[in-house]
């Protein structure tokens, strides 16, 4: 569970250009260090932390989900 909402910076540049696909992967790319880190600190080896978070948003275009 994460502790406070992570802040996400926006992009600079329109969507369908190079560089905000960049920006997109650069605002995030800290964000989830810190899960893969907070998963590894619960006991979840580093790998299977990394290739559970590729498996849930290769699924995540499809499914929409929310924190209720």
């Amino acid at each position: 569970m994460l502790t406070k909402e992570p802040v996400v910076a926006g992009p600079t540049t329109p969507a369908g250009r190079a560089p905000y696909d960049n920006e997109c992967r650069e605002a995030l790319r800290p964000h989830l260090y810190a899960i893969i880190d907070q998963a590894v600190q619960a006991g979840w080896d580093r790998t299977t932390a990394a290739y559970t978070l590729m498996y849930l948003a290769a699924k995540a275009p499809k499914e929409h989900i929310s924190q209720s």
